[in-house]
């Protein structure tokens, strides 16, 4: 708790004395941080009544077990998030949080309270749910091309770990907060560091199990949990994990556009080469840290999902990872996965982007994600011509990149 307190006096430090160059930026930066910051801590704040309602009221949330739980990591933009939300139509066995479990209720008691509230509101004809959906589409419209969003759909459940201020996410308001870029390589970390966010984690885990019932099979769906995959392996022994991987030509500029809004609303340019630097040296590490740490496992723990290869057959790969873990798909979802294959195919990305315009030559990119590239047959010339300066790629499967 001790480390976690420091991290939010880092962060209240650098909201009013970062390192930024002078001028009209850093003044709507400031501006901005000034409504964020103290709304964020808010939230947080009743995020930590709640927790401490759930120990008086829901005690027995602390006696469930996490059974066999599935991480879906890797590269960002490399179809977690689209794999997720087709693994998640397997209702019967997996559980998966959605985006308003976990911005707005990661307590059993916050999440009592809003069923609560919506089943009021049904019987009133839905008016909260209507300005909620009003609300959602104009907050998330300038996402539509880059990521699907919405407060009902799956989404990354690193966000529990932002009433311990340990969630990457973060970075993006504060990309020079050395606290937040310890957590892109968190199996390094000592254990004094790792061993709180993980348990806080677990903690979390059971409080969404209590609610929707311990029977379920948890789906949890994290690029950014990439550098945790050895640690979350030793705090769930039988967990498995997904690793998502796809061409680092691709990947890389596929980040970087994605990250590009959040920084300019903050007040900084996601191309300035420090911060470029930083973020693309960190996926090279999630790559070579994925590749050193899941081949070690037996196969019936692990596997890698290249997304050309999922793109290609949904329904063939999607079996075919049941098979490896010794699973049955029922007839519900093997219909389920048809839908998934045929919208997959008919969809095309307006996501557009390029390394060149963030200064970066294709023959830099693969030196530096060396052995994903060679692991996965990504290096040729061929894909250098496509992916690099001479022209945007675009993307297939309608969540596929995030």
């Amino acid at each position: 708790m001790r480390s976690r307190l420091v991290l939010l006096l880092r962060l209240l430090r650098l909201t009013l004395l970062p390192p930024w160059p002078t001028g009209p930026r850093t003044f709507r930066r400031l501006a901005l941080l000034l409504f964020f910051v103290p709304g964020f801590l808010i939230l947080q704040g009743i995020h930590w009544l709640g927790f401490l309602l759930d120990d008086l009221l829901f005690r027995k949330y602390r006696e469930v077990e996490i059974r066999e739980p599935l991480f879906v990591v890797g590269l960002p933009r490399s179809g977690t998030s689209f794999l997720q939300r087709v693994l998640a139509r397997d209702r019967r066995r997996f559980t998966t949080l959605r985006l308003w479990e976990l911005l707005l209720a990661p307590s059993v008691t916050e999440r009592r309270f809003w069923l609560a509230l919506g089943r009021v509101d049904r019987l009133l004809g839905r008016p909260v749910q209507r300005l909620f959906s009003r609300g959602e589409k104009r907050g998330f419209r300038w996402m539509e091309a880059i990521h699907q969003v919405s407060l009902t759909d799956p989404e990354e459940d690193f966000f529990l770990l932002l009433p311990i201020f340990a969630c990457f996410l973060l970075v993006v308001p504060f990309p020079y907060h050395e606290g937040l870029w310890k957590l892109a390589r968190f199996d390094e970390l000592p254990a004094r560091e790792r061993e709180p966010i993980l348990a806080f984690y677990r903690r979390a885990l059971q409080r969404h199990l209590y609610v929707v019932g311990p029977e379920r099979q948890l789906l949890s769906k994290n690029p950014a949990f990439t550098p945790f995959i050895r640690s979350l392996l030793e705090t769930f022994p039988d967990g498995r994990v997904l690793c998502c991987v796809r061409d680092p030509l691709e990947v890389v500029p596929s980040q970087l556009s994605s990250l590009r809004p959040g920084a300019r609303l903050f007040g900084y340019d996601i191309s300035e080469p420090e911060i470029r630097d930083r973020f693309v040296d960190m996926l090279a590490f999630f790559a070579r840290h994925a590749l050193a740490v899941l081949p070690s496992l037996p196969e019936d723990r692990y596997a890698f999902v290249p997304l050309p290869e999922l793109k290609k057959d949904v329904r063939g790969f999607v079996l075919g990872l049941y098979h490896r873990f010794g699973w049955q798909a029922d007839p519900d979802f093997r219909a389920a996965l048809e839908e998934d294959a045929a919208r997959g195919r008919a969809h095309r990305s307006r996501h557009r982007y390029s390394l060149e315009e963030f200064g970066l030559e294709p023959g830099e990119v693969r030196d530096r994600f060396r052995e994903l590239v060679d692991r996965f047959g990504w290096n040729t010339e061929e894909g250098d011509d496509r992916r690099g300066s001479r022209g945007p790629v675009r993307s297939s499967p309608k969540g596929e990149e995030a």
